[in-house]
């Protein structure tokens, strides 16, 4: 079996997945599979595919099913020791997959590593170097929209990694599930994140490991649904992992973050979109706390580590990060 299996998700990305996989192609580690979901793509993706790359093994989809269907139906398939999530709107570099999976493997306590992203068209830009929670509450991208420098080529923990290019080990997976369908697409993996973390499975950023992103080319990042969905899950990830001491204790600063996020919606005129996701949180709060309860039964962590996380956080969401 190979040792790694590559999910790459696809949506009408014809015009994406020649840079993609020609990248995947080059890699100095090759002992890999690549399956890719397609969601419903009309755009000749599939077409091309069969041609170029004929080992590529495709889960076709009738529609658009997101994020989480789609990347989950894909790991089911797959039977590589580690799983490699990745966009189609991505570049890797040559030995991307290799430094990820020499840290995996010097590591057996990492459950994920995340890769630096940088832009695509700005390469001196950060993308993800990893997530942070910051004292709000909210997880974030650590340094995006920040210069690359010193503090981004230093290996260091992180709470989880951008699913848009992130490594997980299999057993990690397997022992606290896939992505959560009812999130579709957007903190997906920081849920994923918090679920590792609180089972006592590490995370950590690789810098040697880059990935060039297009963000935002397969889906509207500042559309009204992706960011209705945003600020929803983000009620979810409070909801589902988050103990409830520490939930309680962190109380105003979660008011404060949730309120800002508010506003900004409606200075960006998205104010009707704040009803829709009261409503939509509150109807899917039933199978979030079935889900919670499963969760923190199986937490193997106290909230001393989870303290811990939170103040790793205040640091790497901070501007510019600090160590």
């Amino acid at each position: 079996m190979p040792a790694l299996s590559i999910i790459l998700l696809n949506w009408n990305g014809v015009h994406l997945l020649p840079t993609c996989l020609a990248s995947i192609r080059a890699q100095t580690f090759q002992d890999f599979e690549i399956i890719m979901p397609d969601n419903g793509s009309t755009d000749g993706s599939l077409e091309w595919v069969a041609r170029a790359y004929p080992k590529v093994k495709v889960i076709r989809f009738p529609r658009n099913m997101g994020f989480c269907i789609a990347m989950n139906a894909g790991i089911r398939e797959s039977r590589g020791e580690f799983v490699f999530s990745l966009n189609n709107d991505t570049e890797l570099e040559p030995r991307c997959l290799e430094e990820l999976i020499d840290a995996m493997r010097a590591n057996p306590g990492l459950g994920m590593c995340a890769p630096k992203m940088v832009y695509y068209d700005d390469p001196g830009l950060i993308n993800s170097a990893g997530h942070a929670c910051a004292p709000d509450g909210v997880c974030v991208d650590v340094g995006r929209g920040q210069r690359d420098g010193p503090w981004f080529s230093r290996s260091r923990e992180v709470l989880g990694a951008c699913a848009g290019a992130a490594l997980y080990r299999r057993q990690m997976l397997g022992q606290v599930g896939l992505f959560d369908p009812d999130f579709f697409i957007s903190y997906e993996d920081i849920d994923l994140g918090w679920r590792a973390q609180l089972t006592g499975w590490g995370a950590r950023y690789v810098p040697s490991a880059l990935v060039r992103h297009k963000e935002g080319v397969t889906r509207q990042i500042r559309g009204r649904r992706s960011l209705f969905l945003a600020t929803r899950n983000i009620v979810h990830v409070w909801v589902k992992d988050w103990p409830l001491t520490s939930l309680l204790r962190h109380l105003p600063a979660i008011w404060r973050g949730w309120s800002a996020r508010a506003h900004w919606l409606i200075a960006s005129g998205y104010s009707s979109s704040l009803p829709l996701v009261v409503l939509s949180a509150l109807h899917q709060t039933p199978r979030m706390l079935s889900r919670r309860r499963l969760i923190q039964r199986s937490r193997t962590v106290g909230l001393d580590r989870f303290e811990q996380l939170i103040a790793l956080g205040a640091r790497h969401s901070a501007e510019p990060p600090r160590d």
